[in-house]
């Protein structure tokens, strides 16, 4: 394993999209081959003059555009192949065709669905968690089968939770921007661990719900829809 040199400080702005770019462009410019084993978590956080959890921040967001693998307890590796949906087939354009759109996107995600999570979990009937369950077990199954399927049962499961938290204004807010929100989560479910990651956090979403537990159910949203957006602006600056 190379030891990694003397690398230019960031900013105290967006710390971790910074740290994950840099090391983005390391990778990109060989300075570890594919398979290799990134430095030390210490070693990288004195680099950059940053936190642990800033620079592990910086590492999900890597591994969830394919750049580098996180092996649990075994560090961090840069991947043996280039992702092959870090291109154009994410890139391409559409309603959502540069950082701008996706951060204005992203944020409006954030503010509409955090507290009508948090809503639901205060207000959800039985019937309307079965059907929240319903749709992840879905989810689940069409994972493996059916790329379509599965975008479809993830769209509804955010639309269920706006119908389900009883404000029809916000919950028609949302519905009102389904067509963005649509081809988000289909550039989402693009990255290598789109799907996957999209199952283990609905339910960490869910779970909250069924638990009547606002507060965790808001922070399980956030942190859902803060993965990709990360992930995301990392391709499109990269490609700039």
């Amino acid at each position: 394993m190379k030891a990694i040199g003397p690398l230019k400080p960031v900013s105290r702005t967006t710390l971790s999209e910074q740290v994950a770019l840099q090391l983005a462009a390391e990778v990109a410019a060989k300075r570890w081959q594919p398979g290799d084993k990134l430095p030390s978590e210490a070693e990288l956080c004195r680099a950059f003059n940053v936190g642990r959890s800033t620079l592990r921040e910086a590492l999900k967001s890597l591994a969830f555009v394919g750049i580098i693998r996180m092996r649990a307890g075994g560090g961090s590796y840069v991947a043996e192949r280039p992702s092959k949906y870090v291109n154009r087939s994410l890139l391409a354009r559409g309603i959502l065709s540069s950082e701008k759109d996706v951060t204005d996107l992203s944020e409006t995600r954030l503010v509409l669905e955090t507290e009508l999570t948090s809503l639901c979990a205060r207000r959800a009937t039985r019937r309307d968690l079965a059907t929240l369950e319903d749709l992840v077990s879905k989810m689940k199954v069409a994972k493996d089968r059916d790329r379509g399927k599965f975008q479809q049962f993830d769209l509804d499961f955010h639309l269920s939770i706006a119908a389900s938290s009883k404000n029809e204004v916000l919950a028609d807010l949302l519905g009102h921007i389904r067509g963005a929100l649509q081809e988000l989560i289909r550039k989402s479910l693009l990255l290598p661990n789109g799907m996957d990651l999209a199952c283990k956090q609905h339910d960490k979403i869910l779970a909250a719900l069924k638990r009547r537990n606002p507060g965790g159910a808001r922070a399980a949203m956030r942190a859902h829809l803060s993965a990709f957006q990360r992930g995301y602006k990392v391709l499109l600056r990269a490609h700039q």
